[in-house]
């Protein structure tokens, strides 16, 4: 088991979060482990690079949402240079006429709210009580390794049994639902149903109308309460991908870019190692894959190692992605109508109504954008001054329900699109078109080939897993491991289906 006169206990596919937290769990654990990716760059989605000199974002994804302080814990990431520049930040719903709403966190601002809308606030206690109810039941899945999803659903009834009687069923009740008709029953202000439909199929293809909905508003609640809140790295995404990396590392592990894997090594029925696209074969007992499942099994493994009904179980395709990114360099720090200068670090969205969201996922599934898009905002040069020059900012937004293959196609469409983000952003601050120094968008095509995630895909809502059992981390090839798109626990920035791949290896390599 060498390569170079390396020794390897396991092989990891793919240097994105959820592969480099693998290697380093693994590492953990004692295993030599080698890493491969495919590019020349680590990281994925989870990368930092120059708008112009001087001038730095998150390229694609651009908050950590979900990375468990667990995980932050086991792999020393503090020790190997992750530092948060601001942690836990408030998400406000911005309002043309600066009549701004933050979402709810604490009893502050619920009586917030109740100053100007108390029906809401009362509606939003009861909400919010209930929704907490359903994730403590949720939360613990996202953390369980075992193979089986049995043993996993018998403590979530008995959970359910400790707590208020009828919480189980009101979760079964809720699940199969639409985010937008319980929003439409429980509120009456347009910004808040907006800003929780909008948090609840960000990186969705599916409108907030769309049945299920309902279970990517808790999955997303559930993996948001395993970190501390939304938080911007010191230094971008890039700055948590360097610390996996460094994690990797520091655990003996070796990481190799420039490195594409071209197929797997059978021997026995048993994965023996991997093949390179220079023919090096390397040969190793163990491989996790933090590609997609399809591109494993089928592109890696091949059909021949795979029965036939479970080739007809993996996806014809990789989901397209709906999201498309824009990094603004600006001369100053916009002034938001009606915004305190502390709140324009927070999370900033503009989706004024459900109305708003189900149109732009409505045309999204036509081929078309809104002309007013629904985004995500940041401004993270206010935490992180380094990221740009001295009184100077970077911008960095998430447009939602923009389709892969938009109608004319989009270099056609690529200016058009960022001059209407342009333009809805200056309806709320009105100097904003004067502060742009330069900018660009990534589409989801351009997303997919930057990141080598299959269609492109970027955020939490886009493939929510509950249990691995359901999400199939071990494969019925022995030795062969998934961590990638659709894996326990979902996706998203987190390399939380990494951690929890690498724990169930690491509890069944026990057993035996």
């Amino acid at each position: 088991m060498a390569w170079g006169g390396r020794k390897f206990d396991a092989i990891v596919i793919g240097g994105d979060h959820n592969g480099l937290a693998a290697a380093a769990c693994l590492g953990r654990a004692s295993l030599r482990v080698l890493l491969l990716e495919a590019g020349d760059r680590l990281g994925g989605a989870a990368v930092t690079a120059e708008i112009l000199p001087e001038y730095e974002a998150s390229t694609m994804a651009h908050l950590v949402e979900a990375l468990p302080r667990r995980i932050e814990r086991h792999l020393k990431l503090s020790k190997h240079g992750l530092r948060h520049a601001a942690r836990d930040l408030p998400t406000v719903a911005l309002d043309r006429d600066g009549g701004h709403l933050v979402l709810p966190r604490n009893r502050k601002d619920v009586a917030a709210l109740a100053g100007t809308r108390p029906a809401d606030a009362a509606a939003w206690r009861v909400f919010d009580a209930r929704m907490k109810a359903h994730v403590a039941l949720i939360a613990p899945l996202l953390f369980d390794d075992t193979a089986s999803i049995q043993p996993a659903l018998r403590r979530l009834v008995w959970r359910a049994e400790w707590r208020a009687a009828g919480t189980l069923a009101d979760l079964l009740h809720l699940l199969p639902q639409s985010i937008g008709d319980l929003l439409d029953a429980e509120f009456e202000y347009p910004l808040l149903k907006g800003a929780l439909a909008l948090d609840a199929v960000l990186g969705s293809v599916d409108g907030p109308y769309a049945p299920g909905t309902m279970l990517r508003y808790l999955h997303r609640l559930a993996l948001r309460g395993l970190g501390r809140g939304y938080s911007i790295p010191a230094g971008g995404l890039g700055a948590v991908t360097d610390a996996l990396a460094a994690a990797v590392a520091a655990q003996r592990g070796e990481i190799r870019t420039g490195a594409r894997v071209s197929r797997l090594l059978v021997e026995g029925g048993a994965i023996a190692g991997v093949e390179t696209a220079d023919g090096t074969a390397i040969i190793a007992p163990l491989v996790v894959s933090s590609l997609g499942r399809r591109a494993t099994m089928l592109d890696l493994l091949g059909a021949a190692h795979i029965e036939t009904a479970q080739v007809r179980r993996l996806p014809a395709t990789a989901p397209a992605g709906s999201v498309a990114k824009v990094n603004l360099a600006l001369d100053g720090l916009p002034d938001f109508r009606g915004l305190s200068s502390v709140l324009c670090g927070a999370r900033l969205l503009i989706a004024p109504s459900l109305d708003d969201v189900d149109r732009a996922a409505t045309l999204c599934a036509q081929r078309d954008i809104a002309a007013e898009p629904v985004m995500e905002i940041t401004i993270p040069s206010i935490a992180d001054p380094a990221l740009a020059p001295a009184g100077h900012h970077v911008m960095s937004v998430l447009l939602p329900f923009m389709p892969h293959d938009i109608e004319g196609g989009w270099p056609a469409r690529s200016e058009a699109v960022l001059q209407s983000v342009i333009r809805t952003i200056a309806q709320y601050a009105p100097d904003f078109a004067d502060r742009v120094i330069a900018g660009d968008l990534l589409t989801p095509p351009d997303i997919e080939a930057k990141s080598g995630i299959p269609g492109g895909g970027l955020g939490p809502a886009e493939r929510p897993c509950l249990h691995a059992g359901a999400a199939r981390q071990a494969t019925p090839v022995p030795g062969l491991w998934l961590c990638g798109p659709g894996s326990h626990p979902g996706d998203g920035a987190t390399g939380l289906a990494g951690c929890s791949a690498a724990a169930a290896i690491v509890a069944e390599r026990r057993a035996r």
